[in-house]
């Protein structure tokens, strides 16, 4: 036994050794492999806002980015913090390795995405509603700062501001009570695809002022009055104001004026456009109200606070 215990171990040398070259020889495949594999790179992201309206740039501002792999087809949204001229991607995204072209749409505020491609988005006034032209990145050709790679925000919704007009003399007594806003869109839904918002008839009332029970109203100065605040409204529908005016201290001789019909001027109320809507108002004679004309002319966007409150995500 003693004598072939030599020839065993021989045998089983020569039959262990294959093994372990052919062991050796993968485990350094696998290494060189993975030191070959590239790491993932991050998509950075660059932004801005086409147009003024509550703010003109973004300052940590929570968006959403929709995604696909192909031109107007999207399949996922991304959230992200928009500073600058930069957005933050959360979490961090990364190009996809095999080279494939992503195509991005960016949005405000964040809402969900339907299985359409569609967003709902619920006004009150306040909201501000932007859409980025569509870009594509990918690995070997990545979303840049120039103007052919960066999400260029647009305004989607029409601002309106409201000045009241006195036609004939300036009545020291006079005052404004309220003024209030008809047709706004409760809810409006976006196509990611074409850009384009579609509403139905439903409407709410915005008050774009109210004087307390105990408040006399704001008076006017050299026969104007600059309403304070603005409203976002959904573009070309019909708009009308209801007024409420101050002839003296006693309520029940306030003239009332209902369904006052809002003719815009250069233009039809187009998205991304702002108004002043200028109610020409003839001196009030008690007790009757006098035909009231309501005009809106285009003018240009101007950074400034809400009338009824902060819009969310903006500071």
């Amino acid at each position: 036994m003693k004598r072939n215990l030599p020839i065993i171990l021989g045998k089983l040398c020569g039959m262990l050794l294959p093994l372990l070259l052919v062991a050796a020889t993968f485990t350094g495949c696998a290494k060189h492999s993975s030191e070959d594999t590239p790491d993932p790179v991050p998509i950075r992201l660059y932004t801005g806002i086409h147009t003024r309206a509550a703010v003109d740039a973004f300052d940590a501002t929570p968006v959403c980015i929709a995604c696909g792999t192909s031109s107007g087809l999207y399949t996922t949204t991304w959230d992200g913090i928009a500073t600058a001229n930069e957005i933050t991607l959360t979490p961090v995204r990364y190009y996809p390795e095999d080279g494939t072209s992503l195509y991005l749409r960016g949005y405000y505020p964040p809402v969900p995405m339907a299985a359409d491609g569609t967003l709902t988005f619920t006004l009150t006034g306040d909201e501000d509603l932007l859409l980025s032209g569509e870009q594509n990145g990918s690995l070997s050709s990545p979303f840049t700062s120039d103007s052919k790679g960066t999400l260029i925000y647009n305004h989607l919704l029409t601002k309106l501001s409201f000045a009241i007009h006195l036609e004939g003399d300036d009545i020291p007594s006079l005052r404004v009570r309220s003024l209030q806003l008809n047709g706004l869109a409760g809810q409006v839904t976006l196509a990611l695809q074409t850009a384009a918002l579609s509403y139905g008839d439903a409407t709410v009332p915005v008050p774009i002022y109210s004087a307390a029970a105990d408040a006399e109203g704001l008076p006017f100065t050299d026969g104007v009055l600059q309403l304070p605040g603005y409203a976002l409204v959904q573009p070309q529908s019909d708009f009308t104001l209801d007024m409420v005016i101050a002839v003296d201290d006693d309520r029940s001789h306030d003239l009332e004026y209902h369904d006052l019909a809002i003719s815009f001027e250069g233009g039809e109320g187009e998205g991304g456009i702002a108004y002043t809507v200028k109610v020409e108002l003839p001196t009030p004679t008690f007790p009757d109200p006098v035909p009231v004309r309501v005009t809106a002319t285009i003018v240009a966007w101007e950074a400034g606070d809400s009338g009824s409150g902060d819009i969310p995500g903006w500071e």
